[in-house]
Order: C-alpha cells, then structure tokens, then sequence
C-alpha cells in the first residue's frame, strides 16, 4: 500500500476505506474496510428512472436511497 510505503502505519496514522466493496479490499494487506452496495439495485433503479425519463415521467432531481452496508476490515 503506497502509505505503508511512504512509512504510515495503516490504521494507526491514517484510516483508508474504500467504496463498493471489490474482491481486493479483502485479500489486501491490511484488508481495506469498503461500503458495500447493492450495484445490481442501483443499475435497475436507473434503468427504471431512464425508462420513466423517456416516457415523460418522474423528473430529474429524484433521490432514491438504495442503502450501503460498513464492511469493517483491518484499515480503518
């Protein structure tokens, strides 16, 4: 990791958490805390949005939580 290499301590001197949970974050060392989320929701969700936008329907602007999840692991 390019902060271990630049002689900070992970989690000690700095938190590192990443975004979407990939295959990575687990088997590197330190294992890197991600927020997980469910990108399968969030393509249907759009994809229904676009669909809606084309037909003259719900406006843009729209703010639809589809949720996350901490996924804690050794960097943070």
């Amino acid at each position: 990791m390019e902060a271990e290499s630049r002689g900070l301590r992970v989690p000690q001197d700095l938190a590192v958490i990443g975004f979407g949970d990939l295959d990575f974050a687990a088997s590197n060392r330190p294992a890197i805390t991600t927020v997980s989320v469910d990108r399968h929701a969030i393509g249907e969700r759009a994809a229904t949005l676009l669909a809606d936008r084309i037909e003259g329907g719900e406006e843009s602007g729209v703010i639809i939580d589809i949720g996350f999840q901490l996924v804690a692991r050794e960097s943070a």
